[in-house]
């Protein structure tokens, strides 16, 4: 059973959305986009959708504008946003088709863009995560993983290997987790970037995988996208298996694509689904309980979504071919 939120929840939900997207791009009571609709009751609203930072309210400086305007960039936005990660302090989104990370600092009501690491230029920034105080970013085809301080500042990068994709953080134990997904195994780092560990093989079997991608971590429990075999492995922080779920097919339950991968703070499962263009919930038993979304360019559409991330029920989704991440709210409520 899923509880409902307390008042106290929603206003902590609520203060973690960017206080200055404007009214008007929030759906209103009369007009709001949510699943399931009436006469059901909504589990999920469509919030705003951001593709430059005017969206939430940032603006260049005066001078940053002129050079853009005069450059002919005003206005650049996203162009295939592919992964995205949050907190109370910034959005932080993997572009790979403009390679680049478009960095959000909520705080300083600032944007800014990385478009290297110490001099090295990305090639196809596809992951990102966030430690306490540091931004990861996995890159595809370098085979790199490239670290910064909070505010963009190149620190080091992580080598040795192959295709790294979906990567996460734990913060409690300070291990990262990257995806080396033509390896077809799970790679641990610590913070410093020291390998530790690794679990993983090619097969069909639980345990093993055929080309993972994404990650997302709930407690300490770790789901991995293994997208080729059409389902979701969850782990335990030593790589122990837990459980999995999930088939091939394109109805509830099943994945045809799976990109995106996310967990909220009840243990709910996200998986964004590239080819039939929804969102799909599971319980952390691997139950299903809901999808949202469809095909199209409209609020709460979408086109081959690729990054899922939950934070404090604040969902957010990259919508790669629509050039846009979209923002809903988890509004809980029993399933």
């Amino acid at each position: 059973m899923i509880r409902t939120l307390s008042v106290a929840s929603f206003l902590l939900i609520a203060a973690c959305t960017p206080a200055a997207v404007k009214n008007s791009e929030i759906a209103d009571t009369a007009s709001e986009i949510v699943w399931p609709g009436p006469p059901q009751q909504a589990r999920i609203r469509y919030l705003y959708s951001l593709r430059e930072p005017s969206d939430i309210g940032i603006r260049p400086g005066l001078l940053k504008r002129f050079v853009r305007i005069f450059a002919g960039k005003e206005g650049q936005g996203m162009l295939r946003p592919y992964a995205v990660v949050a907190d109370d302090e910034m959005i932080a989104i993997v572009d790979p088709g403009l390679r680049l990370l478009h960095l959000y600092l909520l705080k300083e009501s600032k944007y800014e863009v990385i478009r290297d690491a110490g001099g090295e230029d990305f090639e196809s920034p596809v992951g990102v995560s966030l430690g306490e105080d540091t931004i990861y970013v996995a890159d595809s085809v370098a085979g790199k993983v490239f670290v910064f301080d909070r505010q963009g500042k190149y620190r080091k990068t992580i080598e040795g290997l192959m295709r790294p994709t979906g990567i996460a953080f734990h913060t409690a134990s300070r291990r990262l987790y990257v995806t080396d997904t033509v390896e077809n195994k799970i790679v641990v780092f610590d913070d410093t970037g020291t390998r530790l560990s690794e679990f993983g093989s090619r097969g069909l079997a639980i345990g093993e995988f055929n080309f993972p991608t994404t990650l997302a971590l709930h407690g300490d429990t770790l789901f991995v996208n293994d997208t080729l075999n059409y389902r979701v492995q969850a782990f335990a922080l030593d790589g122990s298996s837990v459980s999995s779920f999930g088939e091939i097919g394109d109805g509830s339950g099943q994945f045809a694509l799976s990109k995106g991968l996310g967990a909220d703070m009840q243990g709910h499962v996200y998986v964004a689904d590239a080819l039939t263009n929804h969102v799909q919930i599971f319980d952390k038993e691997g139950r299903f309980l809901l999808s949202f979304g469809g095909m199209g360019g409209g609020a709460g559409q979408f086109r081959l979504p690729a990054g899922v991330y939950v934070f404090n029920n604040t969902i957010f989704i990259a919508d790669s071919q629509n050039s846009r991440v979209q923002v809903f709210q988890y509004l809980g409520g029993g399933v």
